[in-house]
Parts: C-alpha cells; structure tokens; sequence
C-alpha cells in the first residue's frame, strides 16, 4: 500500500509537473516596444517607435497571440483611423519625453502598419503586424540632454536606441514600466565660422595720382635745390683752386 501510495503521489506531482510545462508552452511571449530615437545636426529629432498591437489592444499582452497582418488589412479605413488612434493614445500615456531634464508630452505622432519579421512596410503574406509611430521636433536651444520617461502602467518593456548626426550609440537602454533612461548627451550647436576676411580695398586711382604729382614736384624742388646748392658752391671757390 505504501508503494502504491508513493507511486500515486509522484504521479500527481508528475501531471502537475507536465501541466506547468504546457501552462507556460502556451503563454505568449511578451512584447516589447523599441523607440530609435535620432538627432541631426540641426536640432530637430526624430522618435520611430516599433509597437505591437498587443500592448494596446489588452492589459495583459501575453494573454493574446501575435497579431496576423489579415486582422489589419480587413479593417475599413475607418477602423484603421481606430486602431492608429488608439496607439496614438497608449503611446501618449506611456511616454514622456525629458529636454535638459524638462518633461514635455510626446509630440504627434504618424502611424504606419509594418511587418513585425523584418520591420518593413506591410505585404500580402505579412504573418504579424506591427505599428511604426514616427514623431518629429525641434530640441530647445538649451536643451543639452534627453531621456525617455516610461510610464507605471505601460505594460511591456522598452528598448530605446540613441543616434546621433548618423552615429549611433553602441549601447542600447532597456526600460521597465516607471523607469527614466539616463540622460544622452546632446551636442551642442556649433558656432556660426567667422566669415572670411575681405581682401584689402583697391587702393584709389585718383589719390594715387595725387601722391605721384606730389613725389614728382618734392622731386624736382630737391634736385633743384640742389643744383642751386652747387652753383652757388663753384661761385665762392678761390680763383686757382682747380
């Protein structure tokens, strides 16, 4: 009896085992959300955010399968402006911009149905849907930093990926719900190069005519002079001094 009793009990424990197992086969992998954040060298900013409709579409992502591209290619184009401003309204609740560690809303943003596999725009064959949420700005003058700040409520994880004047930063930033990213450094606006020095003026014709009439006569009153100096030199020598 005790045997059968020991056997009974790892069987429970072995069902219970597989059940978990098939529990956990069966959850959805849990989406996430990457915003590309790009700045030029001309302060405006670019945020190109990857959302899988999932995070809008239930409170718990995971209990929903990936969205197929069929769910969103049947819709009216009323339906589509549905769906476009319901991201727009999650994503607007859900991130915080920070300029110099000043919190400013999310700018408005464009929305455009991707392909979840290679983040291209939506095909025919697409297997999942997902939304790409483009907002444009200008930095403040004195804004020197940015940093994301991730709503409590958001209900997945965020990537954020910085590049800057077409360089990107080697080191991505993960974010939970309720977190802030550190800051990124912005460069500063370069000064303006000073223009290049003007050549010097052409000097005027008419002065430089002046000033030769003037060389000439102060010319020919020395050499008169001196021819005068001379005359009267060889007038007063004494008679047999040649």
């Amino acid at each position: 009896m005790l045997f059968h009793f020991r056997r009974g009990h790892f069987l429970q424990r072995a069902l219970a085992a597989l059940l978990a197992v098939i529990s956990v086969a069966q959850a959805h992998v849990v989406p996430n959300m990457t915003v590309e954040a790009n700045f030029a060298a001309d302060r405006t900013y670019t945020l190109q955010i990857n959302v899988d409709p999932r995070i809008f579409l239930a409170a718990d992502p995971t209990t929903l399968p990936p969205v197929p591209g069929s769910w969103y290619r049947e819709q009216t184009p009323e339906q589509r402006a549905t769906t476009h401003q319901k991201a727009r309204e999650y994503l607007s609740g859900a991130l915080g911009v920070l300029f110099g560690g000043q919190k400013s809303v999310l700018p408005d943003c464009e929305i455009q149905a991707i392909d979840g596999a290679d983040n291209n725009p939506l095909k025919a064959d697409t297997q999942e849907i997902h939304l790409l949420a483009t907002a444009s700005g200008r930095l403040p003058e004195t804004a020197t930093t940015f940093q994301i700040d991730f709503a409590k409520d958001a209900n997945t994880t965020l990537i954020l990926l910085h590049t800057q004047a077409g360089r990107a930063e080697p080191r991505p930033q993960v974010l939970f719900p309720g977190e802030t990213s550190r800051a990124f450094q912005l460069k500063t606006a370069e000064a303006p190069a000073p223009p290049p020095a003007s050549p010097p003026e052409t000097s005027n014709p008419l002065f430089l005519l002046i000033a030769l009439s003037i060389t000439i006569i102060l010319g020919i009153v020395a050499w008169q002079m001196l021819n005068r100096h001379r005359h009267h030199h060889r007038a007063h020598r004494k008679p047999g001094s040649m």
